[in-house]
């Protein structure tokens, strides 16, 4: 049995990056999971449903 998370491809301006890069050095973590912890942070701020449609 698969349960691993397709991947998903996002184009990230460099400086953006870096800036991820920095934080998830601070933080321990990787960019991915830094990522992960930044929109559930944000995506709990909204109070908005993960039923919504996406784009």
């Amino acid at each position: 049995m698969n349960n691993q998370i397709p991947p998903t491809s996002i184009r990230l301006p460099e400086d953006l990056k870096r800036w991820l890069g920095h934080r998830a050095v601070d933080n321990g973590v990787s960019l991915t999971k830094e990522v992960i912890s930044i929109l559930y942070t944000e995506m709990r701020k909204g109070g908005e449903s993960d039923e919504r449609k996406v784009a």
